[in-house]
């Protein structure tokens, strides 16, 4: 891990008291950040696969609101003033798409539903015409969305080729995610249902990339402070480096 700390000062050449100071540590922001993904995945994924209901869905959002957003983007800040860039990076963009998820699932999606049915152009349909025409808009909103997350999740999945296997396994789940999504968002039906088939397949990929990022959590975590390797990451290149320093 990089760290941040002051200049020691070396002790004096007549033996007295050393004058070293501890410096200012900033502490492992990686693990944080990535516990609140592991979080957001773990609990969508169970979303996404059925196991809340639609309307027992909304009990995650506080969380990823907060936890996969909020923690996740100060965490990303931290690891930028530690030097590690990647991290930084990844955090950030993923704290912010967790942002931008809750304010769709509780403003945006409802307000461009409520847009569609109110336009005077739909006044003299059928409520059961309008209402799939707003869900079709949604669903196709949201393809369109994860197109450009998908872009950004690729650069980063190239990028993760110099860090260590766990860490390019959690990318690649994570493109597989996306483009199931993709699928089934902009292949939804005209009521605007998503092609179930894909929708289940991202939730299971999600599920598996919670897991794979949970251990990342526990291997960043347990190696700090047990001292050692318990938890290996295999790095690749040949560099037997932690993943934080191999993020800078």
């Amino acid at each position: 891990m990089t760290e941040l700390s002051a200049p020691t000062l070396s002790a004096p050449a007549n033996g007295n008291s050393p004058a070293a100071v501890a410096g200012p540590r900033i502490g492992h922001a990686l693990p944080i950040g990535a516990a609140g993904f592991a979080w957001c995945s773990l609990a969508l994924g169970l979303a996404t696969v059925g196991a809340l209901s639609p309307a027992g869905a909304a009990i995650i959002v506080p969380g990823t609101f907060f936890y996969g957003g909020i923690v996740q983007l100060v965490a990303g800040f931290f690891a930028l003033a530690a030097g590690a860039s990647f991290a930084a990076a990844f955090l950030t963009a993923y704290g912010a798409f967790w942002i931008g998820y809750s304010v769709i699932e509780v403003y945006l999606a409802p307000h461009i539903a409520e847009s569609v049915i109110s336009a005077p152009a739909n006044a003299g349909l059928p409520k059961d015409v309008v209402a799939a025409q707003a869900g079709h808009t949604v669903t196709q909103a949201l393809g369109v969305f994860l197109i450009a997350w998908f872009v950004v999740t690729l650069i980063f999945t190239v990028v993760s080729l110099g860090t260590n296997l766990v860490t390019v396994t959690a990318f690649v789940l994570l493109d597989i995610t996306i483009v199931s999504l993709l699928v089934a968002y902009l292949g939804a039906s005209a009521a605007g249902a998503p092609q179930s088939a894909a929708l289940h397949i991202a939730g299971y990929a999600e599920i598996v990339l919670a897991a794979v990022a949970f251990y990342i959590v526990l291997a960043e975590l347990a190696n700090e402070t047990m001292g050692r390797a318990l938890f290996p990451l295999f790095p690749l290149a040949g560099r037997a480096q932690s993943h934080a320093e191999l993020a800078t």
